[in-house]
């Protein structure tokens, strides 16, 4: 009887020490305790932690609002943690009005390393830190949005489906709000590997069968490297950059950043809608005499066989330094061969209205 005594003296504490070690755990290392919903019911507490891609609390600041009469969404997220060793985290999450090819007008390698995704949900990850998820056309009272979610620490990284996930969440909470009749936006179940910078096949860069820079564009350079998807997809963007021999004093490494061009191809119907809301964006031809529609000769939609087709060119700074070299192509030309090479590669057989 008195060892049964000692024991429970020995185990009663115990017990209340591993009881206390798990609320702490539970207060300070997650949401079990805390809120479900974050931002005025905007964000899902589960799916910030997924995001976070750590142990931690997540609290949230902020929420719906209207801004000239228009819905948005405005939220910062902290992580933390009581983990020693562990930073807080600060994620941003917010809606963007803007014209509705904003995402391939950038140019330069880190719009090409963006791998994007299309379907029950259309939208695109930045490596580990971003991503965002356009709203459907139903939901949209003027031009293109976009749900964004960003990691603003330096520290750490954030889980890239996961990252996706709480933006399409957090969009589908803001279709909600909004009221508007559309289906519920599916999260992609996995994410591609973000597309590196490679060495190019001169006849057929960013994987398109022909397609090829003019001798007199290239100069001395010694090879080309590119940044492109594996594959065809609905939302495709490729970048080429020239690299110049070693004795070339000068303009092509002073301008690698811009590279030579960036090309966009999309075919995904949520964001060609978005397209077309545009400010900037005509029916009128931006080609005089080609039937295409868009805001200017390289940016433009065409219809191929049935399906809308949007094309665009981002011209880099080596592109422009091409053009002190006689005989070297302007950009119409550069493009047109990019559209006449390109469309084949996306079932656009009958394109010669955009790229004669």
């Amino acid at each position: 009887m008195a060892g049964n005594a000692r024991r429970w003296k020995i185990a009663v504490p115990l017990v209340s020490l591993a009881l206390i070690g798990s609320w702490v755990h539970l207060s300070y290392n997650t949401n079990v305790l805390g809120d479900d919903e974050l931002c005025g019911g905007l964000v899902s507490a589960r799916a910030a932690e997924a995001a976070f891609s750590r142990t931690g609390r997540v609290s949230g600041d902020g929420g719906p609002g209207t801004r000239a009469g228009e819905a948005s969404f405005d939220c910062w997220l902290d992580n933390t943690s009581a983990l020693p060793g562990s930073p807080d985290l600060e994620m941003h999450l917010y809606t963007t009005r803007d014209r509705g090819d904003e995402a391939f007008t950038g140019g330069g390698p880190g719009q090409a390393a963006i791998t994007y995704f299309s379907g029950p949900a259309s939208g695109g990850v930045e490596k580990d830190h971003k991503a965002w998820v356009w709203l459907p056309p139903a939901c949209l009272d003027g031009e293109s949005m976009r749900v964004n979610a960003g990691l603003m620490s330096r520290e750490g990284s954030a889980d890239r489906v996961g990252l996706a996930a709480l933006a399409v969440d957090a969009a589908n909470r803001l279709m909600d709000h909004l009221e508007c009749d559309a289906d519920r936006l599916k999260a992609p179940l996995s994410i591609d590997a973000t597309p590196v910078e490679r060495d190019a096949d001169p006849g057929r860069l960013c994987g398109v069968p022909g397609f090829s820079l003019p001798a007199a564009s290239t100069g001395r350079a010694r090879k080309i490297r590119e940044v492109a998807p594996g594959a065809r997809v609905p939302l495709w963007t490729c970048f080429v950059a020239l690299e110049q021999a070693p004795d070339d004093s000068g303009d092509g490494r002073r301008d690698r950043g811009s590279g030579f061009a960036t090309y966009s191809v999309v075919q995904d119907p949520v964001v060609i809608d978005g397209i077309k809301r545009s400010k900037g964006y005509a029916e009128e031809s931006p080609i005089d005499g080609r039937p295409v529609t868009g805001f200017d000769p390289t940016h433009i939609v065409a219809t191929c066989a049935g399906k809308e087709t949007y094309f665009a060119m981002e011209i880099g700074t080596q592109q422009l330094r091409s053009w002190e070299k006689p005989g070297a192509p302007r950009d119409a030309e550069l493009f047109r061969s990019f559209v006449e090479k390109a469309g084949p590669s996306f079932g656009c057989t009958d394109i010669s209205g955009a790229a004669r």
